[in-house]
């Protein structure tokens, strides 16, 4: 005997509804074909003013105080720009609003753990190449963007005030810059998938771990670097593709989403994640069906295997950066049963039946790498299922002055996303 309730015709209905959303919005998200096109100068490539700073995850409730790592980087970036000569003096700008700190996405951008985004950061530029977008009303391509990577060492991204950073970034910004510009114009965009695919057939998670697709990308761009520092750069910086890949899942969600001046206004209904980001506070969620609206929730630390024994006793950062989107696309934790290095790696982080429990939390299977993993976060799933997704991002230290502590994974909490649908 069937002993379920029976289903009111408007539950039905709001099923539909949601199903076809769900469908319209994978459809769109299937269509973008990212391909890397140059790099820029955020004042250039995203209209970044002076004074004005881009930082991971949801805004601050309060960006004259942001957290320390992010802080940190807020404080090189000052003095890069040569808009304060002293940390003191940078730190009382931020503190008086003078300098802006922003949340990155809301200018297109996603920006990885604690790195900052001033004028002068050199950006790549993800742009969609398929056939729908050229027939988009709008006159311009679909694009997203990420800061471009620089290599080992002291980096902006880990939330420190080493100031090796600041030599780094004049390099990124010149060398690096001038020389992959150069590259790109004679190779003409490079298309990001079959990258990807490379990566995930050797074992790359595309979060965690990108060293083949960084080693296929490589092969394409040194026939055409004579620099000698740029090629040493490439060859020893195994994650070089992470930051070109979180903007090409940016550009796949973004299409994901709904937005007013789209036809397809009944999409309206969908809850597949379109951000996952954590600001060092916060960790915040964008849904498909109103991608303005930021649902956040306090944000725990990542865990994960650490560098080493001194680092072993450091305190780690709340969630911090906009890699989750990769995450929220179905690669990174989400691909960690095609990735074993990863999966070893974090095996004593995961949760029991994680390879069967984490698939069912997304929606669909994209049709370019072969229906070889899941895709698309639905925080309607989520919360059916009580399970709570994983993201594959890196420990880094809570004071705003250790760096780098460990590669980390971080369980989302089901309760952000009851309240991201409720917020719709």
């Amino acid at each position: 005997m069937n002993h379920d309730a029976p289903r009111s015709a408007g539950t039905d209905a709001r099923a539909e509804s949601h199903a076809d959303a769900t469908q319209r919005a994978l459809a769109r998200l299937y269509a973008v074909r990212p391909h890397w096109h140059t790099v820029a100068r955020a004042r250039d490539a995203v209209g970044l003013p002076d004074f004005t700073l881009l930082h991971a995850g949801p805004p601050y409730a309060d960006p004259c105080n942001p957290a320390p790592p992010v802080l940190s980087s807020a404080v090189l970036c000052c003095l890069y720009e040569k808009w304060a000569t002293t940390e003191a003096q940078a730190e009382q700008m931020i503190a008086s609003g003078q300098v802006k700190l922003v949340s990155a996405q809301s200018f297109g951008v996603v920006t990885p753990l604690a790195a900052v985004v001033s004028p002068s950061s050199t950006l790549v530029e993800v742009a969609d190449a398929s056939a729908s977008n050229a027939a988009h009303l709008s006159a311009a391509p679909r694009r997203a963007w990420s800061l471009l990577g620089s290599g080992a060492g002291a980096q902006i991204r880990f939330g420190s005030r080493n100031p090796q950073v600041l030599a780094r970034l004049a390099w990124r910004d010149t060398v690096l810059a001038s020389h992959l510009a150069a590259a790109l114009a004679r190779i003409g965009p490079i298309d990001l998938f079959p990258l990807a695919a490379a990566g995930l057939a050797d074992g790359d998670d595309l979060h965690a771990r990108t060293t083949s697709a960084t080693a296929a990308l490589r092969a394409q761009l040194l026939p055409f670097v004579d620099e000698p520092s740029v090629a040493a750069m490439l060859a020893d910086t195994p994650l070089f593709f992470l930051t070109l890949w979180m903007a090409a899942c940016h550009l796949m969600m973004s299409a994901a989403a709904n937005h007013a001046d789209d036809d397809d206004n009944d999409s309206a209904a969908s809850t597949l994640v379109v951000a996952l980001a954590g600001n060092g506070r916060e960790v915040g969620v964008r849904l498909a069906g109103t991608p303005s609206v930021w649902t956040t929730h306090a944000a725990a630390a990542p865990a994960g295997p650490r560098l080493d024994s001194v680092a072993a006793h450091l305190p780690v950062a709340p969630l911090t950066g906009d890699s989750g989107v990769i995450d929220a696309a179905g690669f990174g934790a989400h691909a960690f049963a095609l990735a074993p290095e990863p999966a070893s790696a974090f095996a004593a982080w995961l949760p029991a039946g994680w390879r069967d429990a984490q698939p069912a939390l997304l929606a669909g299977q994209h049709p370019a790498f072969d229906g070889r993993l899941h895709c698309a976060l639905d925080a309607a799933a989520v919360v059916r299922r009580g399970i709570e997704p994983l993201a594959a991002i890196a420990m880094i230290g809570a004071d705003g002055h250790t760096g780098l502590i460990g590669r980390g994974v971080y369980a989302a909490p089901v309760a952000l996303f009851e309240a991201a649908l409720q917020a719709r």
